[in-house]
């Protein structure tokens, strides 16, 4: 795990993102995550990612995502990662991307451990990029704002892409909603500091 520096310059926002095996959170499931701490000027603080053993072997679209059942041997639960995922989060602005689909995912696997419900709202760059007149799609952005994007689909390429573009935006004049700082829930797990990753695929 690439542990949070807090010896750097403290960020401003907790850009996340997630890939899971569908598009409804009541039944789909995390299989990957990542969040980059990022300064508003795009200066990455730490960055943290780890695939997810959501106790199925119905991953939905590999196509799409490309992460295969044997990746997730031996990846921690989310409830191992609960914890991880706070530390990642807390004390920053969280960002992502079409958030609601992000927000309702992690909030329902964190209901879905007995946790509670988590408070956790997310500046969306979705339509903050379409109050610029720019196209929505990560992927897209990316390429119209000159943001690497290596490996779309894959969690933390995407959440990297998401810090590059949130810097962008702002720096274009974007002025993203008033959200407060993701606040630690009374019932968070300790770090598992438990982090496991795919193969990288030669091109």
């Amino acid at each position: 795990m690439d542990r949070h520096d807090h010896s750097m310059s403290a960020p401003l926002f907790a850009c996340f993102d997630v890939e899971t095996t569908g598009l409804d959170a009541s039944v789909g499931r995390i299989i990957e995550i990542a969040v980059v701490r990022v300064t508003a000027g795009g200066e990455v603080a730490a960055e943290w990612s780890t695939l997810v053993d959501a106790g199925t072997f119905d991953l939905g679209r590999t196509d799409i995502h490309g992460i295969v059942p044997d990746f997730l041997l031996g990846a921690p639960t989310f409830g191992e990662i609960a914890g991880d995922l706070v530390d990642a989060l807390a004390g920053c602005v969280p960002v992502a991307h079409n958030a609601g689909f992000d927000v309702r995912f992690v909030c329902s696997e964190w209901e879905r451990c007995g946790l509670g419900p988590l408070a956790l709202d997310a500046v969306d760059t979705l339509p903050l990029a379409r109050r610029l007149g720019l196209r929505g799609r990560l992927v897209d952005l990316a390429v119209d704002l000159d943001v690497a994007l290596p490996d779309a689909h894959r969690a933390l390429d995407d959440t990297r892409a998401l810090a590059g573009v949130l810097a962008a935006l702002l720096a274009r004049g974007a002025v993203p909603p008033s959200v407060p700082p993701f606040s630690r829930p009374l019932l968070s797990p300790a770090a598992c500091d438990r982090v496991h990753q795919r193969p990288r695929v030669a091109t």
